[in-house]
């Protein structure tokens, strides 16, 4: 009968129109799993092979055509089935030599039925096997009924040189789940070549119920149960064949060579296309989602107000005017998330002085070691005064400062804040979300992406270290000299693409319009902070000025510059004959006349100490995450943040 070859490749190409997502998986993994069309349904518990007779007729060039009758009874309780296949095995690995497969090409099969059975056929490629699958799709079959299969198989006799001899060693059923009451085997060397030698094994070590050697040597078997295999050996004079040898084919890899072809492409595509898809995804994410919004329309800084939302646009930075408050009800360290959208420790401990500034705190320097020395602070917790209220992440910041005592000294917050930090940063997210300056928290668009960036960089990392040696082999069988392995080149586009996810995801954190107006105007209130000049400011105002207005230009990092404004102020002042009052929120120990410069100095110093006792942990200073009580939480060694802007 006609057949037709059917390899397995809709499954690899299916896995190439996956696109990104199935790079991930190496590339011909799913090639050498076995075709997707050709799956064959085995029924090794109820079906038996009656008979099993096989003819060996071997060649001068050291193949094998082979002649099998098959008598098979289908059990009926199964329901109808359509014909029966042979899996014959085409390559095998090589002993200690991982690098090579051995290869027996199949070749002139056909089959015929003496009972009438449908004798259709199609080659099914496994890799390891082909499947010569019996039957039609359209028929069912029943009952018992026979098959003569025939195939011819090259380069499968073995020649020992040092012995002049040449061997037959064959599995006649590895691993065949179909039991037989009986099964014989004879094996007809080349013209004129008799047997010197026979030998057959039933499992491991069972002997078969005979062995004959001749110029036809016979075999038989009987009640060979499932599973059980049937190994036979005969042996020639070596003259009596030609020039014979192995078929060792380089690469190690069982894939036939258009199937290592589209293995190895499909490695090579998926390590030039992942970086590209991955770059061309960011980057049209970042553009259609990644960008802030505007009010079209309207001044940076400004909102639609009452009239309710208006039109919006993506992207752009525009000019912004100079603000000279800052935004209305936003506290600085809302002001320092909004404008890196981040979270970060410096804006907790900006927040410390706000509080300090608003009346709940008090911060006094404490000397140690010497006069201009500031080792230490003392925060002492004061009666607000009327009208202030605390947001939620400010009322944890005050309860976690003044949790075990009040007053406390900044340096017993050491070890014992970080939970609280934590929360507060949650909470500080939570604001900025409740205020609807964000549509999803900053700190959660941010872990996702570095999260799935970081997936796809350890599948390229794994992918280049499992798959990259083995698919030099397929590339060898596919006829591809390169350097390395497709495999790396897999690995490694898939890392970078990792990293373009991770870099380009870190950037896809976006406010919304409201959140842009409330950071134009943010970015005014600095320009003012940097550019305010000391004949702008009145005399009478210009301590609560200075007081209200740093914690913002901490988190600006302009503080000296605010600093260096407010000294011309005071030197202005005393020249006219007026004395400025310093603030009384930070007691300042370090000069017999302090300034704002002195004042701004300590607090920045405060703020820069601040900020690492609070991240500070057990581990970080050498303890054990496995004694004593607390908090475990945050109790690792080191941590870091990071923004945009």
């Amino acid at each position: 009968m006609r057949y037709a070859v059917r390899p397995p490749l809709r499954r690899a190409l299916l896995a190439l129109l996956l696109g990104l997502v199935a790079l991930v998986l190496p590339a011909g993994v799913a090639v050498a799993a076995g075709p997707a069309e050709g799956t064959l349904t085995a029924y090794p518990s109820v079906d038996l092979m009656p008979s099993m007779d096989s003819a060996f007729v071997l060649d001068k060039d050291g193949g094998v055509s082979v002649t099998e009758t098959i008598q098979y009874t289908f059990d009926s309780a199964v329901g109808a089935r359509h014909g029966i296949y042979r899996a014959i095995t085409v390559r095998q690995g090589v002993a200690d030599r991982p690098e090579v497969y051995r290869y027996y090409a199949l070749s002139d099969v056909s089959v015929s039925s003496p009972t009438g059975a449908n004798t259709d056929v199609a080659l099914v490629d496994n890799g390891s096997t082909v499947s010569i699958k019996i039957g039609s799709a359209n028929r069912t079959v029943s009952g018992t009924q026979t098959y003569v299969v025939k195939y011819h198989l090259a380069n499968v006799v073995n020649p020992f040189t040092d012995t002049q001899t040449a061997e037959f060693y064959y599995n006649v059923f590895s691993g065949d789940a179909i039991a037989k009451t009986r099964a014989t085997v004879s094996v007809t060397g080349p013209a004129g070549a008799t047997a010197t030698d026979v030998r057959c094994a039933r499992g491991v070590d069972g002997e078969c119920d005979s062995a004959t050697a001749g110029a036809t040597s016979k075999f038989a078997v009987s009640a060979l149960r499932s599973n059980e295999n049937l190994t036979i050996a005969t042996r020639y004079p070596l003259s009596a064949f030609g020039m014979i040898a192995p078929d060792i084919r380089a690469g190690g890899s069982p894939l036939q060579e258009g199937q290592a072809k589209l293995a190895s492409f499909a490695s090579l595509a998926g390590g030039v296309l992942a970086p590209i898809l991955a770059l061309v995804a960011m980057g049209t994410l970042l553009v259609t989602r990644g960008r802030d919004e505007w009010y079209a329309g309207l001044t940076p800084g400004l909102t639609p107000g009452a009239t309710g939302a208006g039109p919006v646009r993506r992207g752009g930075k525009p000019t912004v005017a100079v603000q000279f408050n800052p935004p209305p009800g936003v506290q600085p360290g809302l002001v320092g998330t909004v404008i890196d959208e981040s979270a970060d420790t410096i804006d907790v401990s900006a927040s410390v002085i706000d509080l300090a500034v608003r009346g709940f705190l008090q911060i006094e320097e404490v000397e140690a070691g010497g006069m201009f020395s500031r080792t230490d602070w003392l925060l002492t917790r004061l009666v607000p005064r009327p009208g202030e209220v605390l947001r939620p992440y400010e009322q944890s910041l005050l309860e976690g400062i003044f949790r075990d005592s009040n007053p406390v000294r900044l340096s017993e917050l050491k070890n014992h804040f970080a939970s609280t930090l934590s929360k507060v940063k949650d909470q500080m997210y939570g604001e900025v979300l409740d205020r609807g300056w964000f549509r999803t928290s900053p700190q959660t668009t941010r872990g996702i992406w570095m999260t799935l960036g970081s997936v796809l960089f350890g599948a390229g990392v794994m992918t280049a270290f499992f798959w990259g040696s083995p698919s030099r082999g397929v590339d060898r069988t596919a006829g591809l000299g390169l350097p390395v392995g497709s495999g790396f080149i897999l690995g490694v586009g898939l890392a970078i693409a990792g990293a373009i996810v991770g870099i380009a995801g870190s950037k896809m954190v976006a406010k919304t319009a409201d959140g842009s107006a409330v950071y134009a105007q943010s970015l005014g209130f600095k320009q003012y902070l940097v550019t305010a000049e000391a004949s702008q400011i009145r005399w009478e105002e210009a301590q609560d000025i200075f007081s209200r207005f740093l914690p913002y230009a901490i988190v600006f990092g302009v503080a000296d510059k605010w600093a260096g404004t407010f000294k011309q102020v005071a030197e202005a002042a005393a020249a006219a004959g007026q004395v400025i009052l310093m603030p009384n929120w930070y007691i300042y120990h370090g000069s017999t006349f302090p300034d704002f410069g002195s004042i701004t100095d300590g607090v920045d110093s405060f703020s820069t100490t601040a900020s690492g006792t609070f991240q500070s942990t057990p581990g970080s200073s050498g303890g054990s995450g496995f004694s004593g009580g607390g908090s475990f939480g945050g109790g690792g060694v080191g941590g870091s943040s990071s923004g945009s802007w």
